[in-house]
């Protein structure tokens, strides 16, 4: 079969089309800035959050506990906190459950050889100057926890090669290994702040 002259050239072309958007399917979601009409703050939260889980095989299969947490950038006037906002949410239906949800603090987050205490600052972004939800878990009405961070610490987990976080629940250690593996945009986020971008 004879090919027209222009058609050498589609097949690589084809090949490059479809790397390129093999590229922009594996691209991290870029950090989002707003203005926040409520708190008067200009605010930049990461594109996608770290979505650790905890499953519960006694109680039953692929039923599991999750830990959401999403980093954040609050610049009031100048002044710039970093966060990670916190959200415990579960597919463990209420019922089954013997033990409530671990509470927001004491937790660790174990990134590599180094183990960070997040310290609790509130329940709600808007102690933080977030007027609006980061990330909160789709169809669940968790509540916000808010723990105080430094840049430099959100550029050792987002560089970290493991983590994981555990929460204590009634004297028992909870470890919830990561689940969705969103440190690309983790990553994006800190050199955005940083002004490496």
């Amino acid at each position: 079969m004879s090919r027209a002259p222009g058609d050498k050239g589609r097949p690589i072309l084809a090949a490059l089309l479809a790397l390129a958007s093999v590229a922009t399917l594996a691209a991290p979601k870029g950090p989002q800035e707003y203005l926040d009409e409520d708190t008067a703050a200009t605010i930049t939260v990461v594109g996608e959050p770290l979505v650790f889980a905890c499953p519960h095989p006694e109680l039953a299969a692929n039923v599991r506990d999750y830990l959401t947490l999403a980093a954040g950038a609050v610049n009031r006037n100048g002044r710039l906190t970093y966060v990670l906002i916190g959200y415990y949410w579960s597919t463990l239906d209420p019922r089954l459950r013997h033990e409530p949800q671990p509470p927001a603090e004491p937790l660790t987050l174990q990134a590599d050889d180094r183990r960070i205490q997040l310290s609790l600052g509130g329940h709600t972004a808007h102690e933080a100057g977030i007027g609006m939800p980061v990330h909160a878990p789709p169809g669940s009405n968790a509540t916000p926890n808010v723990y105080g961070v430094d840049l430099a610490t959100l550029r050792f987990i987002g560089e970290a090669r493991h983590l994981t976080v555990v929460a204590e629940s009634g004297g028992t250690d909870l470890t919830y290994d990561l689940w969705e593996d969103r440190r690309p945009a983790l990553r994006a986020f800190v050199r955005h702040m940083n002004g490496e971008d």
